[in-house]
This record gives structure tokens, sequence and C-alpha cells, in this order.
């Protein structure tokens, strides 16, 4: 009974102690406003990119040699939601530096990376 009573005081008392520095899991507003901050500068970044792939002459003649409406991708490119542009961000990460160390070729990679992206802006 003695034990009993004992541990019906000393965990209340337990559970009120502050938690040590390293085992904090709750976060602060702060720490939350620079996650999203991030998150959201990360999806500018994405969305600058696309634009500036759209941009680009030899996309733009891959574009119009398919007979493809440039200010439909764009528009729809503008439109796309941050999901989206989460799942393009793979394929821009693989078609910016082919398309930046082109030369002003175009290599079959990359006309595919671009025609996949551009169905799926159109698409989506």
């Amino acid at each position: 009974m003695v034990i009993v009573f004992g541990l019906l005081i000393a965990v209340p008392a337990v559970a009120q102690e502050a938690p040590d520095a390293e085992d904090r899991r709750v976060l602060t507003s702060a720490a939350m406003d620079d996650v999203v901050a991030g998150h959201a500068s990360a999806l500018d970044e994405q969305r600058v990119e696309l634009a500036r792939l759209l941009s680009q002459p030899q996309v733009q003649d891959l574009v119009h040699d398919r007979g493809i409406d440039m200010e439909r991708v764009e528009s729809a490119a503008a439109g796309l939601s941050d999901s989206q542009m989460e799942g393009l961000a793979p394929l821009l990460a693989k078609v910016t530096p082919l398309v930046q160390n082109s030369a002003g070729t175009v290599t079959v990679s990359m006309t595919l990376i671009v025609l996949l992206i551009l169905i799926i802006i159109l698409v989506t």
C-alpha cells in the first residue's frame, strides 16, 4: 500500500519535470516558420528553374517542331501546384545540366526528359 501511494505521488512529479535539451520534441513556432520558408523557397527556385528551362532556345525549338503551343505550356506551368512541382523536381534536376552544357545541340536524353516534362505539365 505504501508503494502504491508513493507511485501516485512520484509519477505526476516526474511528468512535470522539464525535458532535457536532447529530449525536446516540440517544435517552436520559429522552427516551424523556418521549415515552411525553406520549403517555399525551394519550390520558388524550382518554378524559376522550370521557367528558365522553358525559355531556352533549344526547348522552344523542340516544342515548336512538335507542334505544341508554347503559350499553353507556359500557362500550364505557371498553374502547377506545389505537389506537381515537387514531382517535376527530379526531372528538372536531370535536364537542367543537360541544357546548360548542350552548347546548342539537342541530345536524345535531353529531348526525352523535356518531352516528359511537357507531357506532365499539359496533362496535369
